[in-house]
């Protein structure tokens, strides 16, 4: 099935790179994704001071909660789909200069080096093919001090029975991941798991 062309479009238009009617429903309204989104948000214990950055932001609703908390933000995200339906969910941040909302690439992000204070990534790790160009350039956008937390699928046998499999994830060990954080550059390096199947990761950029 993984092999499957039609498969494949099914998961890059449902999840890889969402478009369509259904896609734009789900992700308006994306309630598997909220306690995800709440350990990010509690990780990061975000304030009016920050200035916040979201890889993979999709429909752009943690964004919005972020915004709530911080003085600006900015956001990237391959599918065009989701860059349109995340300004139109943040269409008061847009109008207002709080929020800059782009389609791009997260192993080479479009801002200058130590750009914020709060980095996040929800439900998108897994979809990488160069883990460590898409950390290290996290670390690169952050100022020194700067917080980054990520929550994604553990490697581990429940997560390959449920979407590991059919989706074709790129899934790692706690050990690994450390290390992938590590090398980026990242120090007081947490990583954990929620539920089994969630993996819960945050680092620092030293000062």
């Amino acid at each position: 099935m993984k092999n499957n062309p039609k498969w494949k479009d099914f998961v890059d238009r449902t999840a890889r790179k969402p478009e369509g009617k259904w896609a734009i429903k789900n992700y308006t309204h994306p309630r598997s994704h909220y306690r995800s989104f709440k350990i990010i948000l509690d990780s990061l214990c975000l304030s009016d001071g920050d200035i916040y950055c979201e890889i993979g932001c999709g429909g752009g609703v943690l964004l919005n909660m972020a915004l709530s908390k911080v003085s600006r933000g900015a956001a990237v995200d391959h599918s065009e789909a989701m860059v349109q339906l995340a300004k139109q969910i943040n269409w008061r941040y847009v109008a207002g200069g709080r929020v800059e909302i782009v389609q791009g690439n997260a192993e080479n992000l479009p801002w200058p080096a130590g750009a914020f204070t709060a980095c996040a990534s929800a439900n998108m790790f897994f979809f990488v093919e160069d883990p460590g160009a898409v950390l290290s350039e996290v670390f690169r956008v952050l100022k020194p001090g700067g917080r980054f937390a990520m929550v994604t699928i553990a490697r581990g046998i429940l997560g390959r029975l449920t979407f590991g499999w059919l989706y074709s994830l790129r899934v790692y060990s706690d050990d690994e991941m450390r290390s992938m954080l590590a090398a980026a550059g990242f120090s007081n390096i947490e990583v954990g798991r929620r539920m089994v199947v969630m993996q819960v990761c945050r680092g620092v950029k030293p000062c």
